[in-house]
């Protein structure tokens, strides 16, 4: 089945008519040259060409003023015999062109001018005649109403397209979000793993003896390492039935009331499972500071190193 479009359709008009421009000219020449039909004529076939070509280059109004000029044309240049003998009906012919390339208000329009051109030209004549004119009337009424029909169809066809690119780019979309969200999820998987080798590289438990765990802490211990100091710590005493946990601040940058507080807790929390807590590490400088802000450690037992911790375990 063909399918044309509208344009290629008015492209096959425009070639038609200049078509039979050329043929009339050719009827005129042949036997025997009529000058004054055919000058008109390759008038016509001039300006038909040029409105062709506009209308190729995308030039919208050639349409109209195609069937414009067809209209002034039939009207006045149709003879007077053709016209006042009988209904004459070449009045079809420029609606139905306009029906093709227009729309119902040029087909109105093009058969309403050529009827009352008519009637004048003719005298009223059969023009006047009501069988006529209502058969005229029923004719132009159905091309209206047709090209009604044709271009309600049309701009349905193009709402449906317009529907299924919309639904197309919809899916497209929601095939792009999900994709996004999966690679956001993937990223927070990964991230998650991250934040965990992070937590485990800031807060490392290294076995030093059997039931004795060393927890070396490096930097500053805000909140967060403090909780997350706390969780390892528990998880990993409880894991490993250890007895003895040795904290070493000997790699704390600062220490103040906020690092002293998070060390009582953390060795209350693993008292509580039944470890004993020793910290060692402490300097000299970090010792005046925990004096001066008068922060007592008595809760936890300190010792200089974690070689003397083990020591004295060994000892005791």
């Amino acid at each position: 089945m063909i399918r044309l479009t509208q344009r290629q359709i008015n492209h096959g008009v425009f070639g038609l008519l200049n078509g039979l421009a050329l043929i009339a000219i050719g009827f005129s020449i042949f036997p025997t040259p009529q000058w004054h039909a055919i000058i008109p004529v390759l008038a016509g076939l001039a300006f038909g060409s040029s409105l062709w070509f506009a209308y190729w280059r995308g030039w919208e109004p050639a349409r109209p003023l195609l069937i414009l000029l067809l209209t002034v044309i039939v009207a006045l240049g149709t003879a007077e015999t053709f016209i006042a003998t009988r209904f004459n009906h070449t009045l079809y012919t420029i609606p139905a062109l306009a029906l093709v390339l227009t729309g119902p208000v040029w087909v109105a329009g093009s058969a309403l001018t050529l009827l009352v051109a008519f009637a004048i030209r003719g005298g009223g004549g059969p023009y006047l005649n009501p069988f006529e004119l209502l058969t005229f009337v029923l004719v132009i009424g159905g091309m209206i109403f047709s090209r009604l029909a044709v271009d309600n169809a049309q701009r349905l066809e193009a709402a449906k397209r317009e529907a299924e690119e919309a639904r197309t780019r919809a899916e497209q979309r929601e095939r792009d979000l999900a994709a996004q969200a999966e690679e956001l999820a993937q990223r927070n998987v990964e991230q998650q793993r991250l934040l965990e080798l992070v937590s485990a590289l800031e807060t490392p438990t290294i076995a030093l003896a059997e039931s004795v765990l060393l927890a070396p802490i490096v930097g500053a211990l805000d909140t967060r390492r403090a909780q997350a100091l706390t969780t390892r710590l528990l998880n990993d005493a409880s894991a490993q039935r250890a007895q003895h946990v040795i904290l070493d601040i000997s790699g704390v940058t600062a220490v103040d009331t906020q690092v002293a507080q998070a060390l009582i807790q953390t060795a209350r929390a693993l008292s509580l499972i039944g470890c004993r807590v020793t910290l060692t590490g402490i300097s000299a400088t970090v010792a005046m500071t925990l004096t001066n802000l008068g922060v007592a450690l008595e809760s936890i037992h300190t010792v200089r190193s974690p070689q003397e911790a083990l020591a004295a375990r060994t000892e005791n």
